[in-house]
């Protein structure tokens, strides 16, 4: 055979049409080869992957990597590229095994071909060889294989190899891809679900807007815990490592008035006098709670009758000075009034704990939050249910909802105002709704919705939206008709490209659960030596074959 790679090393071009490209690697194709920082730095005999009884080795993943000039190893990006070349690898073996099946043969002439332009395949992408194997572009054999041992880091033998087993597999592709055919029906439906373009207008309600105006007393809490003990010990039981060998931390209420580091003597001593007049309530037998709602000027905790929750030491923000008092306080002690980062405060501290933490003391906190959430969640509904409802009355989402000037996100989070946002123009791709997020529910609606008709509430990763028609662009059929036979070849494109993803994948499903099909994990995830001064290495996680990595 390599003689024949000598004898067509200087005859006419052959071309060899490939019709197959992998979207990962396109963006990540780098000119050159790797240098010092090599992806491997050695031979060796290990197998990457075996399927059915044919081995990928260790050489023939290395060279995969130098040929796609990927890089370096070490890094994310590096390791998620190699998992990728391991799949194509795979996937090229399972389509071989397949070829071999149904009788396919690959001649040697047929792979001599393919090296005299200078071309090969590398994990199924057609690329070219290094330009020095190349003189006056006609391949020279001697060049070649001075390219395949010193750069790729093969012999011969087992370059040739690989390129039999890359053309054997791209023969059952042809093969699949001539049995592929695509309805007229099917291309204008295509045609219409790309040109079919929608804008919502619409609007989110979040739990979480809701929670944190909740006012719930500790008998609230506890009626609600005795009711629902499964699930406060289940949430336990979840985040028992946030309780097990804990730092001290102190449970704390605060009253802040908002006092400026560079206020006058007499506006500090005001606000004092303000807050003392509140201890003096508080001693009378108000609850601090009660106080804090009514006089605190910290948005965070005022709804919440000033409550810190549970806070360690360094993590507050009341400054050096008064976090030590805190912490060398009594348990029900009221500290202040005291200057602190933000201002004057009342700080009362409830309770301290610190080591492994018992379900009986984490109960009352796990227990609110649960309430807060569920409130916050019908509260939600509710309201998403109104303006659903006020919408269907003749309501008009930008007067109910207007737009806040500045980002609707992010005006919503700091503001706890709903407006009214948009989509968008776009396409059926998918369950995914730009700026909403995966409903299968709701594209399935924004596709078929008329002017006037409302969407909602629909739950959308624990919100609740509720949307309108705002906008529709119709496909032009007058257009598909004048391009009709290149929409065709398109199609049958993309019909050939889906149908290739779903046989190779089934192949790899079936080969893993036959036991047909190893993965040399150690070889896989390997590590290159961290060089000198550099931080380590993060460990890979465990490969997993057939897995849609994108």
């Amino acid at each position: 055979m390599l003689d024949s790679v000598r004898q067509n090393s200087r005859s006419a071009i052959i071309y060899i049409l490939f019709g197959i490209l992998i979207a990962a690697f396109i963006v990540s194709f780098g000119p050159g080869s790797p240098t010092g920082d090599s992806v491997f730095d050695g031979l060796g005999g290990r197998y990457a992957a075996r399927v059915y009884g044919k081995d990928i080795s260790e050489q023939e993943l290395s060279f995969s990597f130098i040929a796609l000039g990927l890089p370096s190893r070490g890094e994310a990006q590096a390791q998620r590229l190699r998992e990728v070349v391991v799949d194509r690898l795979i996937e090229r073996e399972l389509l071989a095994h397949e070829a071999e099946q149904a009788g396919l043969l690959v001649s040697e002439d047929e792979a001599a071909k393919l090296l005299v332009d200078g071309n090969m395949f590398v994990a199924g992408i057609q690329r070219k060889v290094e330009q020095y194997a190349m003189r006056n572009n006609v391949l020279d054999y001697e060049r070649l294989r001075m390219v395949v041992q010193n750069s790729y880091r093969l012999t011969m033998k087992q370059f040739v190899e690989i390129q039999r087993r890359e053309l054997l597999a791209d023969k059952f592709r042809q093969l699949l891809r001539s049995g592929t055919r695509a309805s007229l029906d099917e291309i204008r439906a295509e045609f219409e679900d790309k040109g079919r373009q929608t804008n919502l207008e619409y609007v989110r309600f979040t739990p979480f807007r809701y929670e944190q105006d909740l006012a719930i007393s500790d008998e609230e809490v506890e009626t609600w815990a005795k009711a629902h003990e499964a699930e406060v010990k289940k949430t336990y039981e979840e985040r028992k490592l946030l309780y097990t060998k804990q730092d001290q931390s102190a449970k704390l209420r605060r009253i802040l008035l908002d006092v400026k580091k560079d206020a006058s003597e007499a506006q500090v001593s005001e606000a004092k006098a303000k807050l003392t007049v509140a201890l003096q309530t508080i001693q009378g037998g108000k609850s601090f709670a009660e106080v804090a709602m009514a006089l605190s000027e910290d948005e965070a905790t005022k709804k919440r009758g000033g409550s810190v929750g549970w806070r360690k030491k360094a993590t507050t923000d009341f400054g050096t000075q008064l976090e030590n008092k805190i912490f060398a306080a009594k348990e029900g002690e009221i500290i202040g009034p005291e200057r602190s980062e933000r201002g004057v405060e009342l700080v009362k501290v409830e309770g301290f704990r610190e080591g492994d933490i018992a379900l009986e003391k984490a109960r009352a906190e796990l227990a609110e939050e649960l309430l807060r959430a569920a409130k916050g969640k019908e509260l939600a509904q509710a309201g998403a249910s109104d303006a659903a409802a006020k919408l269907r009355a003749g309501g008009k989402l930008a007067e109910l909802f207007p737009k806040d000037d500045s980002d609707a996100a992010e005006a919503q989070a700091k503001t706890g105002k709903v407006s009214v946002e948009e989509t968008g123009m776009f396409a059926r791709k998918g369950d995914t709704v730009p700026g909403i997020g995966s409903s299968s529910e709701l594209v399935k609606k924004a596709f078929t919705l008329k002017p006037g008709e409302v969407v909602g509430p629909v739950d959308v990763s624990g919100a609740f939206i509720v949307a309108t028609l705002k906008e529709r662009k119709e496909p032009d059929l007058v257009e598909f008709d004048k391009k009709k036979d290149e929409l065709a070849a398109e199609y049958g494109r993309t019909k050939w490209a889906r149908l290739m993803t779903e046989y190779a994948r089934h192949a790899c499903v079936t080969a893993n659960a036959d036991g047909k099909l190893k993965v040399n994990q150690t070889m896989i995830a390997d590590e290159a030596p961290a060089r000198r001064g550099a931080a380590p290495a993060m460990a890979a996680s465990k490969y997993e074959p057939c897995k849609d990595r994108f």
